[in-house]
């Protein structure tokens, strides 16, 4: 029987790296999980000053001094992202890689502001300067941009509708920034990675503001959740061998698979009915 031969677009060794929402729960899951596959640097935003410090601490005595640095960052900000930027290049002079994980929810819908603001304008905010940097034609070296997104993005319901409106968003900016024509000017693939309900913090009933029937179903539907571990183990095969402009499901425990066709197929048929 053949072998498939599949095609490995970066080792994690060596790269630097940068996290948004990495001080907790799956941020942090990736930020531990790229050192131990030997990450030159790491550096991780949040705004949650303690946590991040406590994890800083964590990894500096694991992995040894100036393996990992904490930036408290409101990544909402434009002038703190730039800024956070700023600090990696300053001391690195490269960065490899960026996965844009941040982002919140809330029932009540009436922060839908903030939601937006981090779930989707940062994410683009920081893809850009991303693109600029690593972008070979820009001077750098090419690179890997990933952006998190939901399968709430896929899902036509009535649960959520900022949150899922932002998810897709991210989506469909990711795909069309890692599309073939601008991958061969950048060298940056951009990849979507949209997850299934997973266990943590932002899941939690007791995070939820204003909770009502609605709520209560919504929490119930998703009571049953994959392990943070396998998220994070999802994102290094994606970073691993995913293709620019592709989009990946990480649901239920299972290896991240594939949906890049399925989707670009649904959006050809509603391009050619519609324009």
């Amino acid at each position: 029987m053949a072998v498939e031969l599949v095609k490995r677009y970066l080792c994690v060794e060596d790269k630097v790296f940068l996290v948004t929402g990495g001080a907790a729960g799956v941020g942090a899951g990736i930020v531990r999980a790229l050192l131990a596959e030997n990450a030159r640097h790491v550096a991780f935003l949040d705004i949650v000053d303690r946590e991040g410090s406590l994890l800083e601490y964590e990894l500096l005595n694991k992995f040894g001094a100036l393996k990992a640095k904490f930036i408290k960052c409101d990544i909402s900000d434009e002038d703190q992202l730039a800024n956070a930027y700023k600090q990696i290049l300053d001391k690195y002079r490269r960065l490899d890689g960026v996965i844009n994980n941040a982002a919140v929810v809330s029932i009540d819908e009436k922060t839908y502001k903030r939601m937006v603001d981090i779930n989707f304008t940062a994410v683009v905010n920081s893809t850009m300067k991303a693109l600029r940097v690593m972008g070979v034609d820009h001077g750098g070296n090419g690179g890997v941009v990933l952006n998190i997104s939901s399968l709430l993005a896929l899902h036509l319901g009535t649960h959520l509708p900022v949150y899922a409106a932002t998810k897709a968003a991210v989506l469909q900016f990711s795909m069309a920034l890692g599309s073939e024509e601008p991958y061969s000017k950048t060298g940056v693939r951009v990849i979507t990675v949209c997850f299934g309900p997973t266990d943590t913090a932002i899941l939690n009933r007791s995070n939820w503001e204003n909770l009502n029937k609605d709520a209560d179903r919504l929490v119930s539907r998703v009571s049953v959740r994959q392990r943070v571990e396998s998220a994070v183990t999802g994102i290094l095969d994606v970073i691993d061998k995913g293709q620019s402009g592709s989009t990946w499901i990480v649901k239920n425990d299972q290896p991240a698979e594939e949906y890049t066709g399925q989707i670009n197929e649904a959006f050809k048929i509603l391009s050619e009915t519609y324009m």
